[in-house]
């Protein structure tokens, strides 16, 4: 079996993915007639190279030109896109020369789309997937819930020698020890045939050919020849080769494959598991007992009306298993608002993020501040120059509340509607107030702030940012979390010797490697905003500033407190599209090649920009 790649017009791509078009036109030369029954056909966009669906051959037949080719299928395989024969003939002769048609004929490839079924493949556990699994310091959520199903469904895991090898030279002695004592439960892959082709070389030569890199690429290429079903690996690298050789689909993150069972078996996940979602009105259940309040203070019908008015308009959902706890509507308006003059004083024509309704139940979850991060992003995606809020300021204590929280984060009181007297709260998305700290300030940036790398331990990274490793466009929330993980406020303990960052600056989070191939595995993941350095003088002063927010219990400060004393208070603020790894940051010289970030090392304003830029490009 042969894979083959070849480009085709973008709009044909969806036709082949949903099986309408089976069958692929190609001009019969004598390369073509190189493809068998059985080969793999990868169909390009010849738009967008990221664009691909992977087909196998079915069935060939030669036909002497276009008519023959398309009497029998043309409205199949081009259904919605010609209304006649003529047509398609029409669109097909500019495919080929008419004297190379004559030549060689229309070879016409029966094709079928390829699906992975991923609860009945085979896996290949990548190096650092073992050691998450095993590591007593290194431990995932995502790789140990992915373990869970791998047993449950019985699923076939194996583990490469090269990976074998790989662990015996593991840095942390004892750890290796622990893992080397579990891989006897590990299937090793059988000694499969393998090969390469002129793609797989080409892009495994785009990359470091050190020993780190022969054994991705050997790995990578037992997915490739179809010698196993999926991959399993959270390295950055190489998921970046596996989208170059349009395997992506099959090489996969741990959070990625947990994602794939969760979605096909929803009914077997025993731990809860809780979303932010955007959903229509009409998906929302109008009559959870949630919505009371709100029917109190709007006319009940009258609230009643204007929801189910909404229909297709969404909303941001927070559901658990005793039903809504959480409801965020935004609407974006222009300058020419009519209801900016319903309100007292009137506010200027201004381009404006409305925050039509807000109201959360308390759930553990900083579910305030996971709202607020969802309100922000979304003005700065429209680019507006406020946003505004309306709401009963002496109603209720959880209105009192939310009013309490907004205002720390930048909302103040402007006035009242004229119609019911409800506070209006702004927040200016344009001027940064110097007298008011960043959180005040959130999301303006402090103009010529100066820029640093802030160094997070693997095993902590995930913990206190857990959007810069997610994917998916819902925020899924487990209850085994801690609120620390949803609050925009962070804090994290450094023992550096000497900082100089001040509230305002920015940070570059950087990922340290959790395995001894730092060059490749360790990673810039996105920004975040000083709020505020405090040194503490004793355990207990520490304790109490970490409380909920820190990824470090008490117990666990308690015994570095006395090298790592100095509370990091951070707010979270860009997650990136693409991690940049060490690699690329030697290749960009801002560091040598056996150096790498430190805490708070400082960074130029061109190489920040730099990074930034490659950070929010499409992976």
């Amino acid at each position: 079996m042969k894979t083959y790649y070849l480009k085709i017009r973008d709009k044909f791509i969806s036709a082949v993915r949903e099986g309408n078009k089976k069958h692929e036109y190609r001009l019969a030369s004598p390369d073509r007639l190189q493809i068998k029954v059985g080969d793999n056909l990868i169909l390009i966009s010849n738009q967008d190279k990221n664009e691909f669906v992977r087909t196998t051959v079915k069935g060939i037949t030669i036909y002497k030109n276009w008519q023959e080719a398309l009497q029998n299928n043309w409205q199949q395989d081009f259904k919605d896109l010609f209304s006649t024969l003529d047509e398609a003939l029409k669109e097909c002769y500019k495919f080929y020369p008419k004297n190379e048609v004559d030549a060689y004929g229309i070879m016409s490839l029966e094709i079928e789309p390829l699906y992975v079924d991923y609860c009945n493949v085979t896996i290949l556990l990548d190096t650092n997937i073992i050691i998450k699994r095993e590591s007593t310091n290194n431990a995932s959520f995502e790789v140990s819930k992915l373990f869970n199903w791998f047993d449950k469904k019985s699923v076939k895991k194996y583990v490469h020698t090269l990976s074998l090898k790989e662990l015996s030279t593991y840095g942390d002695a004892k750890a290796k020890d622990a893992i080397l004592m579990k891989l006897n439960s590990y299937d090793v892959l059988p000694n499969f045939p393998i090969s390469s082709d002129e793609l797989f070389d080409y892009v495994t030569s785009l990359f470091a050919n050190d020993e780190n890199g022969k054994i991705d690429n050997a790995l990578l290429q037992e997915v490739y020849n179809d010698n196993v079903g999926v991959m399993v690996t959270d390295d950055n690298l190489i998921l970046q080769k596996a989208e170059m050789l349009y395997i992506r689909d099959k090489v996969l993150s741990s959070a990625e494959l947990l994602e794939k069972f969760e979605t096909k078996f929803p009914e077997n996940i025993e731990y809860k598991m809780l979303a932010v979602e955007l959903k229509k009105f009409e998906e929302v259940n109008l009559n959870d007992s949630f919505f009371d309040t709100l029917r109190a203070d709007y006319d009940g019908q009258a609230f009643d009306r204007w929801f189910k008015k909404k229909g297709n308009e969404k909303a941001y959902v927070f559901e658990s298993n005793e039903g809504l706890k959480g409801f965020l509507y935004l609407k974006l308006e222009l300058e020419s608002e009519p209801d900016y003059l319903k309100i007292t004083p009137i506010l200027a024509p201004k381009r404006r993020l409305k925050v039509g309704t807000f109201k959360i139940e308390s759930s553990g979850f900083r579910l305030g501040e996971r709202f607020l991060k969802i309100i922000f992003d979304n003005a700065r995606k429209n680019d507006v120059e406020e946003i505004y809020v309306t709401l009963f300021e002496d109603k209720r204590d959880e209105v009192k509340n939310l009013k309490l929280l907004m205002e720390q984060w930048g909302f103040a009181k402007h006035g009242y509607k004229n119609s019911n007297g409800e506070l209006v709260l702004v927040k200016s998305m344009k001027a940064y107030n110097q007298t008011k700290d960043p959180k005040f300030n959130y999301p303006i940036l402090l103009q010529n702030s100066n820029k640093f790398f802030l160094p997070i331990r693997a095993q902590y990274h995930t913990d206190l940012f857990p959007d810069k490793i997610l994917k998916n466009e819902n925020m899924h929330l487990y209850e085994e979390n801690l609120a620390h993980r949803y609050a925009l406020e962070k804090i994290y303990l450094s023992g550096a010797f000497k900082i100089t960052a001040k509230p305002g600056d920015i940070v570059m989070v950087y990922r340290m490697s959790d395995n001894i191939y730092k060059h490749y595995s360790s990673v810039v993941t996105g920004l975040a905003l000083i709020q505020e350095i405090i040194p503490t003088t004793n355990v207990d002063e520490c304790i109490a500033i970490c409380k909920n927010r820190s990824i470090f219990s008490e117990e666990e400060i308690r015994k570095v407190h006395g090298q790592y004393h100095i509370v990091v208070k951070l707010l979270d603020f860009i997650t990136f599209k693409k991690p940049i790894p060490l690699s690329k940051l030697r290749e960009l010289n801002v560091f040598d090649y056996k150096s790498g970030p430190r805490p708070f090392t400082s960074i130029s304003n061109e190489d920040y920009q730099i990074i930034c830029d490659l950070g929010m490009e499409q992976p």
